[in-house]
């Protein structure tokens, strides 16, 4: 017989995914937006929605805790799911920051570094929810080295560069790889999530 507990895990699990394509769907879309000016009309949508998700996924825990007191990985998972779902809502916003910034402060500014790091913080993001669904962490590394190597390194630089003679153009860039460089770290920390959920150790950097 299935555990109730099973059940309130598996919905979980399909908010999770639902969260994930949306986050992923926001970075594409300030990725497009940053490229073409559109308007950021529907990234705040989709973050909208990633609250709502988050504040669903809250409130499953909770029940599921006070209904029926998981311990061990169960525990584990339904903090982590928690932790996650926060996360997720945390990259629409910055994709969502990225569209406002290049709304404000005018398009017509195509970035080769902006365009690569967004698609890295999104392969990132859809790497460390798998990590965390299907409990495998054998990515764990790569994850970080992705956020040291490709996103943090462009951020520095175009920091360099704007400091050397700023243009409007330079500016934009900086402002969102700086944004890209934070939705990277909730990837890096959906990873950290998923490490605890299989080894119970917290994995710190």
């Amino acid at each position: 017989m299935r555990r109730l507990l099973d059940l309130a895990e598996e919905r979980i699990v399909q908010l999770l995914r639902e969260a994930r394509e949306h986050a992923s769907t926001s970075l594409s879309l300030s990725i497009e937006v940053y490229k073409n000016g559109a308007k950021s009309g529907e990234i705040r949508a989709l973050a909208s929605r990633l609250h709502d998700l988050h504040n669903e996924v809250t409130e499953l825990v909770m029940e599921a805790v006070a209904r029926f007191s998981p311990v061990a990985s169960d525990l584990r998972f339904l903090r982590g799911a928690l932790f996650v779902s926060y996360d997720l809502y945390r990259v629409a916003r910055y994709a969502y920051d990225v569209a406002v910034v290049v709304e404000k402060l005018g398009g017509g500014c195509w970035s080769r570094r902006v365009e690569e790091v967004g698609d890295v913080v999104k392969k990132m993001v859809n790497t460390a929810v798998d990590m965390f669904l299907t409990r495998d962490i054998s990515n764990i590394d790569e994850l970080n080295k992705l956020d040291d190597e490709i996103v943090d390194r462009n951020y520095e630089a175009a920091l360099m560069d704007v400091l050397r003679g700023p243009d409007k153009c330079g500016v934009i860039e900086t402002m969102a790889l700086r944004l890209f460089e934070r939705a990277s770290d909730h990837a890096v920390y959906i990873g950290n999530h998923a490490y605890y959920l299989v080894t119970g150790l917290l994995r710190r950097r």
